[in-house]
């Protein structure tokens, strides 16, 4: 038996949490009870030793990049950018609106406080002196993603290569970005934006209405919107992939289906050089 004032123990999310339609008790059964941790995501096991993977796994011969100024463009709690310094990026500027004291602290805990500096913007004098700008699981985060593109190409120098690798693109299998909560792959599409933002503000309160308003943003980034970016951007497209979930790279010829099990897409893009 309980005791006064003792509660009872949590048998299902939808037990916990009353919720009023359907739908929302549907999508709220298959995620984690809500007292329990967030399950773990690339963002949080990603470290010094292990930031470059994705990028090498994604961008051919990534490491020959790694020698110039390079701009880290969204780069979060730093892990990146003082990964690439100790991989032997001479400089490495991470420019992010936030997170500044720990990714300082992260470099100074591995040895390369002079090889790397983060800031919150780009002064005008340095535009345009980057040997790389790197974009690496920011691009569906920007609120203006081709402006973001535009900024990075003035960034470049003539003849440089901006590095653009996200995950997950908006219509695949993780394009919601609900992964701390459920593991049910296409939330966004099986469930409506009012149902999963409903479910979600039982786990997160940031009050988030749209998906944009969600903590970091979400700008329902699909390949076809980000190819139209690039394509845009007066680049000049050297290399593009898109990965295609659960090894069926057959998917990659047919467009539908592409975009359904999409799960990041990268390339390498190269400013002109300067004509003489």
């Amino acid at each position: 038996m309980l005791s006064q004032g003792e509660k009872p123990a949590i048998k299902s999310p939808s037990e916990a949490i009353k919720l009023t339609r359907l739908s929302e008790k549907i999508l709220m059964w298959f995620c984690r009870n809500p007292q329990e941790a967030d399950y773990p995501g690339g963002t949080v096991t990603t470290n010094v030793n292990n930031a470059l993977d994705y990028l090498i796994k994604t961008v051919p011969d990534f490491r020959r990049y790694l020698h110039g100024k390079i701009l880290d463009f969204g780069c979060g709690w730093g892990n990146q950018a003082v990964a690439m310094a100790k991989n032997g990026a001479p400089e490495v500027v991470g420019i992010d609106i936030q997170w500044h004291t720990q990714a300082r602290q992260l470099a100074a805990d591995n040895d390369c406080s002079d090889r790397v500096r983060f800031v919150d913007h780009l002064e005008p004098n340095e535009l345009g002196t980057f040997d790389m700008v790197l974009s690496c699981s920011a691009m569906e985060h920007f609120s203006d993603p081709a402006s973001i593109v535009a900024l990075m190409k003035q960034a470049v120098k003539p003849g440089g290569v901006v590095i653009i690798s996200f995950a997950e693109p908006w219509y695949g299998p993780r394009g919601s970005h609900f992964d701390a909560f459920s593991h049910l792959p296409w939330v966004n599409l099986l469930f409506s934006e009012q149902t999963v933002l409903r479910v979600r503000s039982h786990f997160k309160s940031d009050g988030a209405k749209r998906y944009e308003d969600i903590q970091g943003g979400l700008n329902r980034m699909s390949l076809a919107k980000f190819e139209r970016i690039i394509r845009e951007s007066g680049l000049k497209l050297e290399f593009y992939q898109v990965y295609i979930t659960k090894g069926l790279p057959f998917l990659q010829h047919i467009p539908i289906l592409r975009e359904v099990f999409a799960a990041a897409a990268a390339c390498i893009l190269r400013k002109p050089a300067q004509l003489a």
